[in-house]
């Protein structure tokens, strides 16, 4: 699961409601991982250092999404039907 998130976060096409709740996921993994007592503590630390990305990605595409809304909430919607 943690791969097929990281590919995800690295997506082009992610709004910033994703990217929070990726970074929610990484971090609740790496909680999982900390409360369990793994070994793996290289991997507990990839999913600490994956959610702070993810958090700090959510801030610059909720930035861009302020300059650059989606295409539908840009322009407005036709008060009449189209007739063909």
């Amino acid at each position: 699961m943690a791969r097929e998130d990281y590919r995800l976060l690295m997506s082009l096409e992610l709004t910033s409601q994703e990217a929070l709740e990726l970074a929610a996921r990484f971090a609740c993994t790496a909680d999982r991982m900390r409360a369990a007592g793994e070994a793996s503590e290289v991997r507990r630390k990839i999913c600490e250092t994956a959610s702070r990305i993810a958090f700090l990605r959510a801030h610059l595409i909720a930035d861009r999404e302020e300059l650059f809304p989606p295409l539908g909430d840009a322009l407005p919607r036709a008060i009449f039907a189209a007739v063909t």
